[in-house]
C-alpha cells in the first residue's frame, strides 16, 4: 500500500533544477539512460530520471540491456525469457511499461543497434592470467582490464597478484566489455546522443559504455545509491573522485540551515556507534556496544583500523603517495611507534571475516611482521566506537572509522585513500617523517568537517518527485511496482547465472 511521506530536504532541491545546472540546453535534448543491471534502487532511479527529462521537454532515449550482453552483469538477476514463459515480468520490463505509461513513446526504447555484432579489434589476451596483466588490457583505448577487476570471478579471489584468473573469464568478460562499448558507441552515433546517465560507472558493462561515451566526446551522468534519508544520487563527477565528493560535503555543510544541519550530520555518527545503521549492521553485527579493552599502561596508545583493500586495489592512483599500500603503511606505523616509544594496537576490519581466504592471511602476515602490542582481530566482540576513545590517536587507510574518530573528537592520522581527508578533520601524511610528526602533535581536527560527512551521508542526492515508495520500499511509477519476478522465475535465472559462471571459472 502506498502511504505518502513527507518530503525530506535532500542535497539538491530538484532533479530538474540540477540538470539545467549542469548540462546546457544542447546537451539535455537526448540523454541516454543505459542499464546493465535490475537491482530494485537502480530501476527507480532510472525511472525517475527519464520521468523528469520527459517533463523538462527533452527526449530520454533508454538502453535497457540488462540481458543483452554476452556475460551477465553483476546486477543482473532475470533472465526475460523465463519471466515471460512464466508470466511474471522483471523489474527492467515493468520499468519500461511505467515509463510509456508516463508519457514517453515506445521510439524511446533501443536495442543494441549492430545485430551481427564482432569485436572491431583483435581483443588481447594476458601471457599471464595475473592481475598485474589482466590491468593492462584496453579495448579500442579503453580500460577493459580495470573494469574486469572490480568483479571477481567468486567470492573467494584474492587481491594478490600471484593469483591465477580463469583464462576463460578473461576472454568472455572482455569480450562482454567489446560488446558493451561497441553498441553503446554505435548507439550514441544512430540516435545522436547529447548525453548518457550510467550506473556508477565502475562495474564491467558500465565502465564500457562510459568508456564509449568518452569516446564520443558527450558527458556522463553516474546514479547510485542516495543518502540514508534520500533516494538517489546522480553526479556529473568521476565514480572515487574524492575530492569532488568532499568537496560537495563542505558546500552542503555550508548551505544548509545552521540549525539543522549538525543535528542531521551528527544523527548519522549515533546511528552508527549505537548500531543502529543497517548500512553498518553486518560489520557490527558481531561486537558488542560499550565492549573496550583493558588499556595498557603507556605513553601513547596508537589504534590502527584496516580497510578492505580489495575495494580501492583498482583505484588509478600514485599510490607511492600511499606508502605503496596497506600492509607497507602498517609496517611504517609500527616502526614509527617503536621510534617514539609508543604502543600500537591493530584492530582488523570486521569485512575480513567475508573476504577471500588468501587475502586474510596475506593481511594477517603483514599483521604479525608489524607486531602490534595489541591485536583485535576480525571475530572479535570489541565494539569499535568503545575502542576509538580508549587509544590516544586513531589511524587508518582510509576506512571510516577515521571519520567517525573524528567526529568523536579523536585525533585522526590517515595513511591511505579516503573521503575525508580535505575535510579539516584528519591529518592526511605521506611519508614517514609526516608520520612521526602528526604521532607526535596528535592534533584534533574540525569537528564540522566530520560532521560535513555525515551530513551527506543522511542527505546525499535527490528525494524522489515521480517515483512512489510503499511501506515496504518497493518502488512504482504511474502504478506500476518494480518489485520482483515471482520466486520461480528467480531461482530459475539464477540457476542460469551460476551455470554460465561455473563454465568460465572451471579449471
Amino acid at each position: 500500500m502506498y502511504r505518502p511521506r513527507p518530503r525530506t530536504r535532500a542535497e539538491h532541491e530538484s532533479l530538474a533544477g540540477y540538470l539545467r545546472q549542469t548540462l546546457t540546453a544542447s546537451q539535455l535534448e537526448r540523454v541516454l539512460l543505459v542499464s546493465f543491471n535490475q537491482w530494485d534502487f537502480g530501476i527507480a532511479a532510472l525511472a525517475e530520471v527519464g520521468a523528469t527529462l520527459n517533463t523538462m521537454g527533452t527526449q530520454p532515449q533508454f538502453a535497457l540491456w540488462a540481458s543483452k550482453t554476452p556475460t551477465k552483469d553483476v546486477g543482473w538477476t532475470t533472465s526475460p525469457f523465463v519471466a515471460s514463459a512464466l508470466g511474471s515480468p522483471g523489474r527492467d520490463q515493468k520499468l519500461k511499461k511505467a515509463l510509456k505509461a508516463f508519457g514517453l513513446s515506445k521510439q524511446a526504447f533501443h536495442q543494441p543497434p549492430e545485430k551481427h555484432w564482432r569485436p572491431k579489434t583483435e581483443i588481447e589476451l594476458p601471457v599471464e592470467p595475473i592481475r598485474t596483466q589482466i590491468r593492462q588490457l584496453t579495448y579500442r583505448g579503453a580500460p577493459v582490464g580495470r573494469a574486469i577487476l572490480q568483479v571477481n570471478p567468486d567470492t573467494n579471489t584474492p587481491v594478490t597478484d600471484d593469483h591465477r584468473w580463469p583464462q576463460a573469464w578473461i576472454t568472455a568478460t572482455s569480450r562482454s566489455y567489446a560488446y558493451a562499448y561497441d553498441q553503446t558507441l554505435a548507439l550514441i552515433e544512430e540516435q545522436a546522443i547529447s548525453a548518457m546517465v550510467i550506473f556508477n560507472g565502475r562495474f564491467l558493462h558500465d565502465s564500457a559504455a562510459a568508456s564509449a561515451a568518452e569516446t564520443a566526446g558527450i558527458p556522463v551522468l553516474s546514479y547510485d545509491k542516495g543518502g540514508n534519508d534520500t533516494d538517489f544520487d546522480l553526479t556529473l563527477d568521476a565514480t572515487h573522485d574524492w575530492s569532488a565528493l568532499q568537496r560537495r560535503m563542505l558546500t552542503m555543510y555550508e548551505q544548509w540551515p545552521p540549525d539543522e544541519r549538525d543535528l542531521i550530520g551528527g544523527s548519522w555518527f549515533e546511528e552508527r556507534s549505537t548500531h543502529a545503521d543497517p548500512r553498518n549492521e553486518r560489520f557490527v553485527e558481531s561486537q558488542n556496544i560499550g565492549e573496550g579493552i583493558e588499556r595498557p599502561e603507556t605513553q601513547c596508545l596508537v589504534g590502527y583500523f584496516s580497510s578492505s583493500g580489495d575495494e580501492i586495489s583498482e583505484l588509478d592512483l600514485d599510490w607511492s603517495q600511499y606508502f605503496y599500500g596497506q600492509p607497507e603503511a602498517l609496517q611504517a606505523l609500527s616502526t614509527a611507534c617503536k621510534e617514539l616509544g609508543y604502543s600500537l594496537l591493530v584492530r582488523t576490519h570486521p569485512h575480513k571475516r567475508m573476504k577471500p581466504k588468501r587475502d586474510v592471511e596475506d593481511w594477517l602476515t603483514a599483521v604479525a611482521q608489524a607486531k602490534p602490542d595489541i591485536h583485535i582481530d576480525q571475530f572479535s566482540s570489541t565494539d569499535s566506537y568503545t575502542l576509538m576513545k580508549q587509544v590516544d590517536v586513531v589511524v587508518t587507510y582510509g576506512s571510516t572509522t577515521g571519520v567517525e574518530a573524528a567526529y568523536a573528537q579523536r585525533p585522526v592520522i590517515v595513511l591511505g585513500p579516503s573521503a575525508y581527508d580535505e575535510l579539516g578533520c584528519a591529518t592526511r601524511v605521506t611519508n614517514t617523517a609526516e608520520l612521526k610528526e602528526a604521532l607526535a602533535a596528535r592534533t584534533v581536527g574540525k569537528r564540522e568537517g566530520a560532521t560535513s560527512y555525515g551530513l551527506m551521508m543522511k542527505r546525499r542526492g535527490f528525494a524522489f518527485e515521480f517515483v512512489q515508495l510503499d511501506s515496504y520500499g518497493i518502488a512504482s511509477l504511474c502504478g506500476i511496482d518494480f518489485d520482483e519476478p515471482r520466486a520461480m522465475v528467480r531461482q530459475l535465472s539464477h540457476a542460469i547465472e551460476r551455470l554460465q559462471k561455473k563454465v568460465l571459472t572451471r579449471s
